[in-house]
């Protein structure tokens, strides 16, 4: 099938209607690993919808509840925003690592998400942060969590004539950071990932999210870790027991496949740290 036109809708209603009425057509983000498919023939249509003059999908705003993260924002604008830095230190430590200087400006974080690889950098952080993930239609809006999105992946998934149009992160006094393992730097894809959401009141763990990213087909909480942790004293986190479980927890997900004995090591220094990240910058005020 051969590509017949790109198409630049300006508004998201705009881009909606194109998709409705071209029906071999895909919405063209980024294009870091779409323009790649589609010359190496593995994706085919004869339309793409390019969605980089929609400026209402690059917006990132704030409210009393909510940090609002349009779906085209690229790594490079969550790195250097001043919203995204005050709040989202995990975005921040993704961004940072995710891809070259050239990547970072052209991957988007919706594309990211879409593009559902196990390996995804931006997914785990999403899903630690709680962050929920809107879809438009052109006769509806549908919110899902991306925990419930990725854990119900095959009846969740984006549909046909939807298009994610931002990310919701619930506005919370927390501390957040992310680590991955790659096989050189940051240039490479990550091979085990982590991102940590944490809240700590008087040293005891209020709440804490804990998401790993390539041990499975999708990203995932570790949601009975997280449970175990709550309530506990912050020192916990440095203990043993943690470092158990969350092997087990990479031992339980990828069972039987040949990287299992490395990963179930790896994620204990990957944990470690993300950990890190999470609690010694200066402006979370806390040091290890």
């Amino acid at each position: 099938m051969e590509l017949k036109d790109i198409v630049k809708p300006s508004t998201i209603e705009e881009a909606l209607r194109l998709k409705k009425s071209l029906t071999t057509s895909l919405f063209l983000a980024g294009g870091t690993d779409l323009t790649l498919n589609i010359k190496k023939n593995e994706i085919t249509t004869k339309y793409l919808i390019d969605l980089n003059v929609v400026d209402d999908l690059k917006i990132i705003s704030e409210n009393e509840l909510y940090i609002e993260i349009g779906s085209m924002v690229t790594f490079s604008e969550l790195r250097e925003n001043l919203i995204i830095r005050k709040y989202l230190n995990s975005l921040v430590n993704c961004a940072e690592t995710m891809g070259s200087p050239q990547i970072r400006n052209m991957a988007t974080i919706g594309g990211n998400i879409i593009n559902a690889g196990p390996a995804a950098d931006g997914i785990p952080c999403i899903m630690a942060l709680d962050g929920i993930l809107t879809f438009k239609s052109l006769d509806k809006v549908r919110n899902i969590t991306c925990v419930d999105y990725f854990k119900n992946y095959s009846a969740e998934r984006i549909k046909a004539n939807e298009l994610l149009t931002k990310i919701l992160i619930p506005k919370k006094s927390i501390l957040s950071g992310f680590y991955k393992l790659g096989k050189r730097n940051s240039l490479a894809i990550a091979r085990l990932s982590t991102s940590i959401v944490l809240n700590i009141e008087n040293d005891i763990i209020k709440d804490i999210s804990i998401s790993l990213g390539a041990v499975g087909r999708y990203p995932f909480r570790v949601e009975k870790t997280e449970n175990l942790a709550k309530g506990k004293n912050i020192s916990w986190l440095f203990d043993n027991e943690i470092l158990t479980l969350l092997e087990n927890e990479v031992v339980e997900s990828i069972k039987g496949r040949k990287t299992m004995n490395f990963k179930k090591e790896a994620i204990k220094g990957v944990y470690k740290n993300a950990l890190k990240m999470t609690l010694t910058l200066e402006k979370n005020e806390r040091m290890i």
